[in-house]
């Protein structure tokens, strides 16, 4: 184990529940509640199976990591931390499930413009950008998320931030992105976008 990780949280459904996961030691990694997590797959139950999943800002890599334990197709981890991109492959390697799994480091919008220009697109993604530049990237992922067509019709983007939230959809053009709803969860709160064309 590299000792830069701990273990100290689980996958909570599907093939791989209860398999323990490595996250980054110290401060700069914050991992989805599990509350949270159940929320999300909760959502996406009846259309996780087959999926291609975008795990943005992926810190433990436990969002992409749920979603293939309940059956998505593949999961694309973008993480610019060296020590989080550690834990990841650790945890990928664990569930022997490297043929699934992509693994990126670079920041998150170098990823974004370049499978836009490869006209590549997903049919959930995930964004849990660290609090302290939340309120700026958000407002800048739903943005590009909104002009360029990385998201299938159908598919569902979530975007998590601190309360009090920052994010003010109503205020960007978001073209084909329809916000469906915003939950609430102890300092957390989590948006949902659907993409309707």
């Amino acid at each position: 184990m590299n000792r830069g990780c701990a273990q100290n949280l689980r996958i909570i459904g599907g093939a791989f529940r209860n398999h323990s996961l490595q996250s980054p030691k110290g401060g700069k990694t914050r991992p989805t509640l599990a509350i949270m997590r159940k929320a999300v797959f909760d959502i996406l139950q009846n259309k996780i199976k087959e999926t291609r999943f975008l795990d943005l800002y992926a810190g433990t890599g436990a969002m992409g990591l749920e979603a293939l334990s309940r059956g998505a197709s593949h999961a694309t981890f973008v993480e610019a931390e060296r020590s989080a991109l550690l834990c990841i492959e650790e945890n990928i390697q664990a569930l022997k499930v490297e043929s699934k799994c992509s693994l990126i480091r670079c920041d998150c919008f170098r990823a974004l413009k370049t499978w836009a220009k490869e006209k590549r697109s997903f049919d959930v993604v995930y964004a849990d950008p660290p609090y302290a530049i939340a309120s700026r990237v958000l407002q800048e992922l739903l943005a590009f998320f909104a002009a360029h067509p990385l998201l299938e019709e159908g598919g569902t983007l979530f975007l998590e931030e601190a309360i009090p939230q920052a994010l003010q959809p109503e205020t960007l053009p978001l073209g084909s992105l329809r916000l469906i709803d915003t939950r609430s969860f102890s300092r957390s709160a989590l948006h949902q976008f659907l993409m309707t064309g």
